[in-house]
């Protein structure tokens, strides 16, 4: 279990640093709509986030 946990924490490193500046423009799309909030309002930056995630594991 610790293996899988180790590698787990390894792949999400990974994940954090090769796709910092999606989190970060997805995160920054959220928190100026946060008063708007609804479906889809920051699809870019989300599909964005998502293929650098998708690519990097």
């Amino acid at each position: 279990m610790k293996e899988k946990n180790s590698t787990t924490a390894s792949t999400l490193g990974r994940i954090l640093a090769t796709c910092s500046k999606q989190a970060k423009d997805y995160g920054s799309c959220v928190a100026s709509k946060v008063h708007e909030v609804e479906r889809d309002i920051c699809l870019k930056e989300f599909l964005a986030l998502k293929s650098c995630m998708q690519h990097t594991v």
